[in-house]
């Protein structure tokens, strides 16, 4: 009877220390691994958390800027080309403050056969004051003639084509030829006598005997000097100033007399 009496004795205290020993094992585990645990699942709930508060806020935000630095960028590249083409028309006008004639400004629309020889239509006519005869420049140099002038478009003869003649001189060497062009728009200055003295590089220059057109516009630069066919005077290859591929903003110089007339 003793004996029993003992071991039922010991049995409480046992269990007491393994539920000890169990709690402090977990203690310890939670101790140790606790913070990394507590530490992961924060986090991932801070991220949840921030996605759920703040998505709707800060896209919209951000959408806002980006439309805006586009818009920006749009109207800088719109203000960069209106100061290009102002830029072009000062150069214009101060071609035209030479020559005592209206001029009005107008733009390419298209060339009806090519790039080069082609009729080059502009966006003005009659009803802007454009007639036949007019001389269209651009802020290279001379560009050609208008030979149809419609109510609100017109045709302009560039010097590339071959049934174009202009009056021209060099300079500074002051040789006086006629600037024609091939099938293929290469500008030749012709009939120019054999005694000038003639550099490459020469200006060729619109002469004041040159009909319809004004002294003093720049029609290109002397390419390479040769002899004309009959062997009686020079044939100077020219090297057009403008680039007619390229030409988009051209004025136009009313003639004279029409000027004078509207003036009157």
């Amino acid at each position: 009877m003793m004996d029993l009496s003992v071991k039922r004795s010991r049995n409480p205290s046992g269990v007491k220390n393994k539920r000890f020993f169990l709690f402090l094992s977990v203690s310890l585990l939670l101790l140790i691994f606790g913070p990394f645990l507590l530490g992961g699942i924060g986090s991932w709930l801070g991220a949840r958390f921030s996605e759920v508060i703040f998505r709707e806020s800060d896209l919209p935000t951000e959408e806002k800027l980006r439309n805006d630095i586009i818009r920006l960028m749009l109207e800088n590249s719109i203000l960069r080309e209106e100061a290009l083409k102002a830029q072009r028309y000062r150069t214009l006008l101060g071609i035209t403050r030479t020559n005592n004639r209206e001029a009005i400004p107008a733009r390419v629309l298209y060339r009806s056969e090519g790039l080069v020889t082609g009729i080059i239509v502009i966006n003005k006519g009659r009803s802007d004051g454009v007639i036949e005869n007019s001389i269209c420049i651009s802020s290279e140099g001379l560009v050609g003639v208008v030979c149809s002038a419609g109510e609100a478009t017109s045709e302009i003869l560039p010097i590339t084509n071959p049934s174009v003649n202009v009056s021209c001189v060099t300079w500074p060497s002051g040789a006086y030829g006629i600037l024609q062009s091939t099938s293929e728009g290469e500008l030749n200055l012709v009939h120019v006598d054999l005694s000038s003295d003639v550099e490459t590089g020469d200006q060729v220059l619109t002469s004041r005997y040159g009909g319809v057109f004004p002294d003093g516009l720049l029609a290109g630069r002397v390419g390479s000097i040769s002899s004309g066919d009959p062997g009686l005077a020079l044939k100077l290859s020219v090297i057009s100033a403008v680039d007619f591929e390229s030409t988009g903003e051209v004025l136009i110089l009313l003639p004279e007399d029409s000027w004078e007339t509207d003036s009157q």
